[in-house]
């Protein structure tokens, strides 16, 4: 996805979230140093079986822990969803199965970020099921720990 691609309003909100994101962490640069550093982490902390991990500055949590194949699949669902536009589009019933599988395993889930010097949090939900048949994964999740790190660059930058 291309930020520059997005309509004015969905940038708007976008822009909107991510300068909240960086305030309650201290500003642009610890926001996008802490995007560094989670992909720096190996294995993918994601896989964390508590579903909690830490940067320097930022503690990490998620509402339910992730195995390996839903990521995988995660993944591939937005590969797809760039690609067509939908994560259920053209796949055959096997791999839909796995799909609606990993829906319904991540529709609860959240991601929760905690400065470790302020106490202020944030959250967001991996998943956005706000239109009824039309999930799609959340731009905050896919420019945290899915694109380049110039997609949250310009979100932050837009104006």
């Amino acid at each position: 996805m291309d930020f520059k691609k997005l309509d004015t309003e969905t940038k708007e909100k976008l822009s909107s979230q991510f300068k909240e994101f960086s305030d309650i962490l201290g500003g642009k640069n610890f926001f996008l140093t802490t995007i560094e550093e989670i992909r720096d982490i190996k294995p993918n902390p994601l896989l964390n079986k508590t579903g909690t991990f830490h940067t320097k500055k930022v503690k990490i949590s998620l509402s339910k822990s992730l195995l390996k194949d839903t990521l995988t699949t995660l993944y591939d669902s937005i590969r797809r969803e760039e690609k067509v536009g939908d994560m259920l589009d053209g796949i055959n019933p096997k791999e839909y199965k796995s799909v609606m599988n990993m829906i319904k395993t991540l529709k609860p889930a959240t991601v929760t970020f905690e400065s470790k010097e302020s106490g202020q949090s944030f959250s967001f939900n991996i998943l956005d099921t706000s239109e009824e048949k039309k999930t799609k994964v959340t731009f905050a999740f896919k420019a945290i720990f899915f694109y380049h790190l110039d997609e949250a660059k310009k979100a932050l930058a837009y104006e």
